[in-house]
């Protein structure tokens, strides 16, 4: 098994918080975050990588914005990331551009700008970013 820890900001109820992230995963390949936000929240997701555990996150907790790329409208991970980075990296798409190496970032990087959005907004743009992408070949 193997943890890693983290701090992320959160807008929760109108003001800024730290969330305390533990990231697990085992031989298996499993993996489990657990957040502690303040004395107000604490919760455990499990999914097939972190991005999947911290999308079950956001559903759950609809009216927190959370301050981190993997929150953001255009940002996804690519099967390699989710395989080899265990969904720790994902790629911030530009529409009609192929994705390289500089649009690699860390999900839970801070980012303040167009986080407010739901995991499914954020599938639906990849999947239009996918689109946009094939109709430039």
């Amino acid at each position: 098994m193997k943890e890693r820890r983290t701090e992320i900001k959160v807008i929760m109820n109108g003001k800024k918080e730290n969330a305390k992230l533990s990231l697990i995963s085992t031989a298996k390949r499993e993996c489990f975050l657990r957040i502690s936000i303040t004395d107000i929240y604490q919760g455990e997701f499990s999914g097939l990588d972190f991005f999947a555990c911290f999308a079950k996150l956001r559903k759950e907790l609809k009216d927190v914005i959370f301050l981190c790329k993997g929150a953001k409208i255009n940002v996804y991970p690519s099967g390699m990331a989710r395989d080899m980075a265990l969904g720790m990296a994902a790629y911030e798409h530009t529409l009609g551009k192929e994705a390289t190496r500089e649009d690699l970032v860390g999900t839970f990087d801070f980012e303040d700008k167009d986080v407010a959005v739901s995991p499914d907004e954020q599938r639906k743009c990849f999947h239009q970013w996918v689109e946009s992408v094939r109709k430039t070949r």
